[in-house]
């Protein structure tokens, strides 16, 4: 299908045109938003949003450029968005960091840093408290999912759940996490 012939079909709101859109440019979109989301979920969340909007505003696309451009600049400021939506400011220990605290063998480690020690606990009673504040259903996704290394199928089918709704139910609690470890991970200044 060529580009005026998409276009005309996009309008018209045909769903094979969509999902032949979709096929066609769900990479290029993907490569865009990542280098500026750099979370890959946060990324995947951006894509659909771009697609979701180029379906709604296609009929403001005026033909002066390529569907492509247009798209880039929608893909460009959906992942600004998003970055500023959360402001973030990356928090280093947010996947492996977490995991090493909660299986931490190496206490003469933190013994020699007391101010890491500190830090250490301080982090691990609010990801406690974050987890004691949640459903049954997510603090079990979160422990098996981020702890234990389990893939989101295995799951989805252990919670009875669909994969879409753990990919979700995970990045909520990862939000909501960051959310609550941002104050705790500040260090003291000297």
């Amino acid at each position: 299908m060529n580009e005026l012939e998409l276009i005309s079909r996009l309008r018209e709101r045909d769903p094979d045109a969509l999902f032949f859109l979709y096929s066609e440019y769900r990479d290029r979109v993907f490569a865009v938003v990542r280098r500026v989301v750099r979370d890959e979920w946060d990324a995947e969340e951006v894509v659909q949003d771009v697609f979701w909007t180029v379906h709604r505003k296609i009929d403001l696309f005026r033909e002066d450029s390529a569907l492509w451009s247009w798209m880039y600049r929608i893909a460009v400021n959906a992942a600004k968005m998003k970055v500023r939506k959360y402001k973030r400011v990356p928090i280093p220990m947010e996947d492996e960091m977490l995991k090493d605290m909660h299986s931490r063998d190496d206490a003469d480690d933190l013994n020699d840093r007391p101010d890491q020690a500190l830090i250490c606990k301080r982090l691990l009673e609010e990801v406690d408290d974050y987890l004691s504040q949640v459903s049954d259903t997510n603090r079990a996704l979160y422990l098996e999912m981020e702890l234990g290394g389990a893939d989101k199928e295995e799951i989805a089918k252990r919670l009875d759940l669909t994969v879409p709704a753990v990919k979700t139910r995970l990045h909520r609690l990862r939000v909501g996490l960051r959310g609550r470890i941002g104050d705790a991970y500040e260090q003291p200044s000297a």
